[in-house]
């Protein structure tokens, strides 16, 4: 007769985490327009918050942003069809004129 703790033992499932992955791309900024509209999460967009967009990462998903140096974790909170779409906040953290463009690496 098996023993429960070697059943139990030989059917259990191993959880290992992945490693991070990391991309390059060009991140906009968005308008100001967009302050207080609702995102695609249900969040209320804050123009000088420190928040994102992205086209597929789940909602609530922390991404590190870095740029020239700086480094910055923003939450996902939105949609968009470009790379990464940073909030005013977010951009000028990471020293992206918000009201241009900036290439920058993400890790997830």
């Amino acid at each position: 007769m098996k023993s429960f703790f070697t059943s139990v033992a030989s059917s259990a499932l191993l959880f290992v985490p992945l490693a991070a992955e990391a991309r390059s791309g060009t991140a906009t900024v968005y308008h100001p327009w967009y302050s207080g509209r609702t995102t695609a999460c249900g969040q209320a967009y804050v123009h000088w918050g420190i928040s994102a967009a992205h086209p597929s990462l789940p909602c609530g998903t922390k991404v590190n942003v870095l740029h020239k140096g700086h480094a910055l974790t923003v939450t996902v909170n939105d949609r968009c069809n470009c790379f990464l779409d940073l909030s005013a906040g977010a951009a000028s953290r990471l020293n992206i004129p918000i009201n241009g463009i900036g290439r920058v690496k993400i890790e997830y």
